[in-house]
């Protein structure tokens, strides 16, 4: 499970993107749904907490792009899409991750249960809250509150909702126990 890029709701169909140091002793994704912890920093989003965006790349602090996956004594080239932060990133390595924050993009997201399988789940208009920071929660649709947009099935993988950011924590909107 897990989301990936589909498209945006924009015509001209750029992403915003913002690179922002990760908290400590974080295993990173890219396309991970991130939010911003209490001291500033980037950590892997949790339920019921507005989204900051979804990792589009993961860099060092000068902008360049990693050669290991993290782990103590890794192989240059073993870098895989997967970094696991050092428990001193926020003030020595302070590698970060540059995440798309738009609310127009739109994402792919394997549920954590059978999409349908709660009334709505599966059809635009409803709204879901996230799982885990790689899928969202399949019993949670509903036309009254959520982290997420549904915009209905995903043509191309009959399993996955098409969804986009619903609350975010730098651009607002309704928040997740709101009433819409």
């Amino acid at each position: 499970m897990s989301f990936k890029l589909l498209g945006s709701l924009n015509p001209h169909g750029g992403p915003i993107l913002r690179s922002e140091i990760v908290a400590n002793s974080v295993v990173v994704r890219e396309l991970q749904s991130l939010n911003v912890n209490s001291s500033g920093f980037l950590r892997l989003s949790v339920v019921n907490v507005p989204i900051f965006g979804h990792v589009a790349a993961i860099q060092t602090d000068q902008g360049v792009g990693l050669e290991t996956d993290g782990t103590t004594g890794a192989a240059t080239g073993s870098f895989n899409g997967v970094y696991t932060v050092a428990s001193d990133n926020q003030t020595v390595a302070k590698v970060r991750a540059v995440c798309d924050i738009s609310k127009e993009t739109l994402y792919s997201v394997d549920p954590d249960a059978a999409i349908g399988t709660t009334a709505g789940s599966n059809l635009l208009g409803f709204k879901t809250t996230l799982a885990t920071s790689t899928a969202t929660s399949e019993s949670s649709a509903s036309t009254a509150n959520g982290e997420y947009n549904i915009w209905g099935v995903d043509p191309g993988v009959a399993a996955n909702q098409v969804v986009s950011i619903l609350t975010s924590q730098m651009f607002g909107g309704h928040a997740v126990d709101d009433v819409i």
